[in-house]
């Protein structure tokens, strides 16, 4: 596929070209629950958030005591944070009143020093519990204990349909081979500049009375041990091939064959393809799954919208970029750049990297002045730049400034305990759609959420979706509901009931 002739078509095609910023996103988070002590939680995990095993958004991971957020695919960075902030709220609301969630990648020093034993065996979840304790075995507990942010991410499909069309037909026997290729490609951009995502957006120093547990043999603060060869992370034999597609798959299937990996929640590459069957021969890849965000303590939810704004802009770019090939010794030169980078001290950098960096971001800059990008992800640019000519603008370079002799617990039991009492005092069920939803709305959403009903804001309306059915209520109405918002949304979906 030629991608100058695709730049010029979209060129002449402005509609289609606006299309470029209609991406989606679908992030998974994870927080650990703790006391406002800083020891790990104990308690169960909350009865009111409903069925764990079943509930879409709402779960436990590792341990109990691991709460996971799974956002729906949604237009935009903004609704996609905006479903984070709603997914945290209603759990806030069923802590107990000496819990917390916390807001950082590792957890607190007394969790490493006191409560490793108690965690490991903490998984009560049905379905989760001996691959819980696989984790442990295989990886050990502080690895599965580290909590990030997956982000997972949707070229606009009407583009895609577009591209492939026009371009696409006479090189790929069919679209699901040119979703696929397309997808991959993507991914492979993100794998060979992951030491950029890491050099910005990592976020997991290590405690220094941690580090005898964490990583004995360091002699200096680190950006990100999640990002590095001591994180979140396959075996070093048992990785996953992105020299190309085919590679990719085969290496993928064999690992799951043959039972290195128990199921695909212990792929932990830095990028996955996924699709609704499951199957990528079936239909195509639809989504990227990109793994390696440390959580973002100066964002309220975990993960801004500035960064998303920057990973949509780096992905569309890649999706107009050369077609060069790369092989897995380019990936490897990248993923060894990644290392040195998470292992670097967060107020320095390499000497190769503003070079680097400068080359992609030059491209980045002109890349929306030729596509008349809008104006969030020309800020998210100013940001990144400004990030690139000072470390210490980093969201790592930030935290050390922010702590006195590296005390990250009482950083993160701050930020933990300033955000309950925002939420609590908030006077909104919902703070973050308190502008445009009614609380009997917001109320709704919450009950919908808890019990598996899927909720959607998009064009000002409030779309509720169970099973095959769908329904649009108008946000800023009061509903009087004599059995309460689960009875309003029973009424609305017989199947709940019964269900």
């Amino acid at each position: 596929m030629d991608k100058q002739e695709l730049r010029t078509a979209l060129k002449q095609d402005p509609a289609m070209s606006q299309r470029l910023f209609n991406s989606s996103f679908g992030l998974r988070m994870q927080a650990l629950r703790v006391l406002t002590t800083g020891r790990a939680s104990q308690h169960d995990y909350p009865k009111g958030l409903g069925n764990r095993t079943t509930n879409p958004y709402l779960t436990s991971g590792y341990s109990d005591n691991t709460m996971e957020f799974n956002g729906i695919i949604v237009k935009g960075a903004k609704s996609a944070v905006r479903q984070m902030a709603v997914l945290q709220q209603i759990v806030d609301s069923h802590l107990s009143s000496e819990e917390r969630l916390w807001p950082l990648s590792l957890a607190p020093t007394a969790v490493y020093l006191h409560d490793l034993d108690f965690l490991k065996d903490n998984c009560t979840r049905p379905d989760f519990k001996d691959f819980s304790h696989r984790l442990t075995a295989k990886y050990g507990e502080i690895p599965a204990l580290m909590a990030g942010v997956h982000v997972g991410y949707s070229v606009d499909h009407q583009l895609i349909e577009w591209i492939y069309d026009r371009f696409g037909k006479d090189e790929y026997k069919d679209e699901v081979n040119f979703r696929n290729e397309l997808y991959f490609k993507l991914g492979q951009h993100y794998v060979l500049w992951q030491w950029l995502f890491t050099y910005l957006f990592g976020a997991s120093p290590v405690p220094p009375m941690a580090q005898d547990v964490l990583a004995p043999k360091l002699d200096h603060q680190i950006r990100s041990l999640r990002n590095s060869s001591l994180g979140y992370g396959n075996l070093t034999n048992e990785e996953v091939n992105y020299g190309s597609f085919d590679q990719y798959e085969q290496s993928l299937n064999q690992f799951l064959h043959d039972g290195t990996y128990q199921n695909m929640q212990e792929f932990q590459g830095p990028v996955c393809l996924h699709n609704e069957s499951g199957d990528l021969h079936q239909g195509g890849a639809t989504y990227l799954s990109l793994r390696m965000f440390d959580l973002d303590p100066f964002a309220t939810t975990g993960m801004s919208e500035d960064t998303l704004n920057f990973v949509e802009l780096v992905m569309v770019h890649s999706l107009l970029s050369d077609s060069k090939t790369y092989s897995q010794d380019d990936l490897q030169k990248a993923i060894a750049r990644n290392q040195e980078v998470a292992m670097q001290d967060p107020l320095e950098q390499p000497e190769w990297l503003k070079e680097a960096a400068t080359k992609l971001t030059d491209e980045l800059e002109k890349f929306c002045d030729e596509y008349d990008a809008p104006r969030q992800y020309r800020l998210a640019l100013k940001f990144v730049q400004r990030r690139i000519e000072d470390p210490s603008l980093t969201i790592a370079g930030q935290m050390v400034a922010n702590t006195e002799s590296g005390n990250f617990m009482s950083f993160g039991l701050k930020l933990a305990n300033d955000r309950f009492s925002i939420q609590v005092q908030s006077g909104q069920p919902l703070e973050v759609m308190g502008k445009v939803c009614s609380k009997s709305i917001q109320n709704m959403i919450k009950a919908a959420i808890v019990s598996g009903v899927e909720v959607e804001y998009q064009n000002h309306q409030v779309w509720f979706s169970y099973k095959d059915q769908r329904k649009a209520i108008e946000p800023t109405l009061e509903i009087e509901m004599p059995h309460g918002p689960l009875g309003e949304l029973q009424r609305m979906f017989p199947q709940l009931a019964q269900d």
